[in-house]
């Protein structure tokens, strides 16, 4: 007659299976964070300065514009909220509101800055699109910076949400100390990214702190979920 208990005979596979999924996480984690920061890299420049674009500096390009700025917000969407996972899975005791109420903003953020960034190449795209008459489609263009404000409160409003949302999560993560303190700190420079928005180099250089201790971030949740004792 076997003498183990019904939840012995299924820890084992319950284990294995968390284990699992924090391995995907980390790993879709770390992709994530290195595509953001090559995308941002590749983010043209306006030829004008500022914010907004011309229709030359899309016409040319309307398929890599839509496709990059596109495929940028949805990566950040899901590389935020992994990372938001990872930090709630690693903050169980200490600093655990922090990490909850952090989480809440960062994925809030994320999605409304997502949906700003892809309504911005979904805007330039159409008016772009060679079919059309040049006059007609510089002038719809020409409407949509006009109006540009509109998709730039969605998107700038949700990176602030974002950049707030990861302060407090790290906040959490140096409370709880699961997790050395470079990792929540390189987390942190979010900020730059707000304060500093820039492509290319600069892009890069703010960029890549926070991609680096993002992928730290989900090791270290690999690492305790392999060994849950630690």
């Amino acid at each position: 007659m076997s003498t183990h208990s019904p939840s012995a005979l299924h820890a084992e596979p319950h284990e294995s299976a968390t284990t699992r999924r924090i391995g995907l996480l980390a790993v879709v984690l770390a992709i994530a964070s290195v595509i953001a920061v090559v995308g941002g890299v590749l983010w043209p420049e306006p030829s004008g300065g500022g914010e907004t674009y011309a229709y030359a500096d899309i016409a040319d390009q309307r398929e890599l514009w839509w496709g990059l700025l596109t495929g940028l917000a949805v990566v950040g969407i899901l590389g935020t909220t992994l990372q938001a996972i990872a930090t709630l899975y690693l903050v169980r005791h200490r600093g655990s509101t922090w990490a909850t109420v952090g989480a809440v903003l960062l994925i809030t953020g994320i999605i409304a800055q997502g949906v700003g960034v892809a309504g911005w190449a979904t805007a330039y795209f159409f008016p772009t699109d060679p079919s059309l008459d040049p006059a007609a489609g510089r002038q719809a263009f020409d409407t949509v910076n006009d109006n540009i404000d509109y998709i730039f409160a969605v998107m700038i409003t949700g990176a602030a949400l974002a950049i707030l949302g990861q302060i407090i999560q790290a906040v959490g993560l140096l409370r709880a100390k699961v997790i050395p303190v470079w990792i929540p700190i390189g987390l942190m420079t979010a900020v730059l990214t707000f304060l500093i928005p820039g492509n290319g180099v600069i892009g890069l250089l703010t960029a890549l702190p926070m991609a680096v201790s993002a992928c730290a971030l989900g090791w270290y949740a690999y690492r305790r979920a392999i060994s849950p004792g630690e």
